[in-house]
């Protein structure tokens, strides 16, 4: 399984650690947490929950409880690539514009 963190998920996933590293005790865990997501996609990457389709793209929702974030990504079957649009705070009441 190959994947393809977009910038913008790039940037969010370096604030989100910053964050947790600068602010929590568990300064690992988001990190940790996200490898953990990652080796989940690998295993099963159409069982995030839809969360929106677009020209016949499906953007799915990948909980990460631990740290209240999500992992915002396509499959593409024929490459079997898992792409990350966004890795979001789900604390910011509202997902992001993938």
């Amino acid at each position: 399984m190959k994947f393809k963190v977009l910038k913008e998920a790039r940037d969010q996933f370096r604030t989100q650690d910053t964050w947790w590293r600068q602010n929590r005790d568990a300064t690992t865990l988001f990190v940790e947490e996200f490898l953990a997501a990652l080796d989940q996609l690998t295993a099963a990457p159409e069982a995030g929950a839809i969360y929106i389709r677009r020209r016949e793209r499906t953007i799915r929702r990948w909980p990460m409880p631990k740290t209240n974030c999500h992992i915002y990504y396509r499959y593409d079957r024929e490459s079997e690539c898992v792409i990350i649009y966004s890795v979001w705070s789900a604390r910011r009441g509202h997902g992001p514009k993938v």
